[in-house]
């Protein structure tokens, strides 16, 4: 069995380590985080190593990483770290549930496809992307990478997602809409119209909108302070 480690040691990757162990994928050496974050040697009974210095603490095993972070920043948070450690050289493990229906070849890396996602055929997927369970992604899609689908969201067939961008869940795309970069797409919303770059979709009471905003505004419209790397 193949190694990995866990890059994280917050919720989130609490969360891929008993999706790892369930599924049997990989043999999980440890954790990893930036030298600034670490405040425990052991996490989860194994060890806890400085992402900096990951070449020589461990030495003469192969190994790939898998980033655990989600959504924080828009994505941001996790586009960093996984640029980071691509930039460093190293090999980027895929977590995919065998309950998951895969229709699509999977070219990126550092994808997480959770149990009863359905991804159908001919859609064409970036890297570094969560797919929370139970979501379809439908047929001839492109979808950017660094992008997050919430729980039972839905890309329905033909549409394009910028990189970086956030569906919530039980949130549906309708056939062929454009989704720009860096957009926010609300749960429990139905997206019907395109959305240019940087924009949020909302739906206060009877009236729907689309509100566009700065890079950096869109970004830290997404931020969950807990989140740890």
């Amino acid at each position: 069995m193949k190694n990995v480690i866990i890059v994280g040691t917050g919720a989130n990757a609490r969360l891929a380590y008993s999706f790892i162990k369930s599924h049997d994928l990989f043999n999980v050496l440890g954790f990893a985080v930036n030298k600034a974050y670490k405040k425990e040697e052991i996490f989860l009974g194994l060890p806890v190593y400085v992402l900096e210095e990951l070449g020589q603490e461990v030495c003469g095993k192969e190994f790939s990483l898998f980033i655990s972070l989600l959504w924080n920043h828009l994505n941001r948070d996790r586009k960093n770290l996984y640029e980071y450690c691509k930039g460093r050289g190293f090999r980027m493990a895929n977590l995919i549930s065998p309950l998951a229906v895969v229709r699509s070849e999977i070219t990126g890396d550092n994808i997480w496809i959770h149990d009863h996602v359905v991804i159908q055929n001919d859609t064409v997927m970036g890297s570094n992307i969560a797919i929370m369970q139970g979501t379809l992604i439908g047929a001839s899609c492109i979808v950017g990478s660094h992008c997050f689908f919430g729980a039972h969201s839905i890309l329905a067939g033909g549409c394009t997602i910028g990189e970086q961008s956030f569906v919530g869940l039980h949130s549906t795309v309708f056939d062929d809409t454009h989704i720009g970069r860096k957009c926010i797409i609300g749960a429990c919303t139905a997206v019907k119209r395109n959305m240019p770059d940087f924009s949020k979709y909302i739906v206060p009471s009877d009236n729907i909108i689309i509100k566009q905003y700065s890079e950096e505004e869109i970004e830290n419209k997404l931020v969950f302070t807990s989140n740890k790397r």
